[in-house]
């Protein structure tokens, strides 16, 4: 997220900052080029215009990231059963679905999803003989 600074015909510099390569420039700050010249003003100038541009991209990212728009993606936003509140309620407070456990389209705990058999274990240890 780039900032640029332009220097306008009048004698004018400013300052623009870019979100993105398609995105319109956005207006942070100007000076007069005259006064740029001296150290001080250039150092505070740039303080400035990096003060401004942390603003943005902080706005910028905010704006760019919904975290609940995934969330109303899942299977379970639109069931009513209580294992797809659970399932919602962990879902917000996680920031990716694979931290939910996916298991074909479903989520781990939705009430469309069932747990058929489990394997596991340590196939060097004894195992009690079956009686008939």
């Amino acid at each position: 997220m780039p900032v640029y600074f332009v220097q306008e015909a009048s004698g004018v510099g400013k300052a623009v900052f870019r979100p993105t390569e398609s995105a319109e420039d956005v207006f942070l700050c100007s000076i007069d080029l005259t006064a740029y010249s001296e150290p001080r003003v250039r150092d505070l100038f740039t303080e400035l215009v990096t003060t401004v541009a942390d603003f943005y991209r902080r706005a910028h990212v905010a704006e760019a990231v919904d975290p609940a728009a995934w969330v109303a993606e899942l299977p379970c936003a639109n069931c009513t059963s209580p294992e797809a509140a659970d399932v919602l309620h962990r879902a917000r407070q996680a920031a990716s679905i694979s931290e939910l456990g996916v298991t074909g389209s479903y989520v781990t705990g939705c009430c469309k999803s069932r747990v058929v058999g489990v394997i596991g274990g340590r196939p060097d240890t004894s195992r009690p003989v079956a009686r008939r």
